[in-house]
């Protein structure tokens, strides 16, 4: 109900920004980067015999910032195609289970115990940088930090009370400073994803824990790890600027 409401306002505030001052004012576009036809479902809780993984694993992502270059065959669907404004975003969450029992172990403590705690994810705006490869990108813009815990389970949608200037071209990521459930490899094998860890440094759990989302606005980052296969389930409501 929750997120029925949220979604609801949500609309009836782009109703309220695309409704038209006068004869002569045109409508904005709104377009939702990151949104596909099919929508994956994010992986967690995992199943364990003798207190080890099977099939189908829990599986997260943590200490990166990350963006689609492919989803569900889309190409680039985190690339601004105009300039506008990101006035919205959600992301898609598993529930990770919390208790030990015969086929499931404390998988939220066990994220938090690896990649720190609580859940949290915001997002970033990145201008690529020319002629880099791998591809560097400097973060010009971010938003709030949202706690994920609560929102275990569901979609949550966050509204922007400063919606984030993106211009032609910049690309909209996710940051996850600790870890986040929004992650799946049951996708469309034309998913990837490239994120922001050094290249060969992309896969073993110490990659993962030493790594370092990009949060310092003005900062640039290689993006060096790129990743097939697998989805970021996030995104980012996009208005175009009139």
């Amino acid at each position: 109900m929750w997120a029925l409401l949220a979604a609801a306002s949500l609309f009836a505030a782009l109703v309220a920004i695309l409704a038209p001052g006068s004869a002569d004012s045109a409508p904005l576009r709104v377009l939702v980067l990151g949104q596909t036809q099919e929508a994956p479902k994010p992986s967690c809780p995992g199943k364990y015999v003798n207190g080890k993984p099977v099939p189908p694993f829990c599986l997260v992502e943590g200490h990166v910032t990350g963006f689609q270059t492919s989803a569900n065959g889309i190409a680039k669907p985190f690339e601004a195609p105009f300039e506008g404004k990101v006035v919205a975003w959600s992301i898609s969450l598993s529930r990770p289970s919390t208790k030990k029992t015969s086929t499931r172990v404390d998988e939220v403590g066990a994220f938090n115990e690896i990649l720190g705690k609580p859940a949290e994810a915001r997002i970033g705006i990145l201008r690529p940088i020319p002629r880099t490869n791998p591809p560097e990108f400097k973060l010009v813009r971010q938003s709030p930090t949202q706690i994920l815990n609560p929102y275990f389970g569901t979609t949550p949608i966050f509204t922007l009370d400063h919606p984030l200037v993106v211009l032609k071209g910049q690309v909209v990521a996710l940051t996850v400073a600790t870890w986040a459930p929004m992650f799946t490899i049951e996708a469309s094998a034309e998913d990837s994803w490239r994120g922001s860890r050094q290249p060969k440094h992309c896969v073993e759990q110490k990659d993962i824990e030493d790594g370092r989302a990009q949060q310092a606005i003005g900062s640039t980052k290689k993006y060096g790890c790129f990743y097939s296969g697998a989805r970021l389930l996030y995104t980012a409501t996009l208005v175009k600027k009139p």
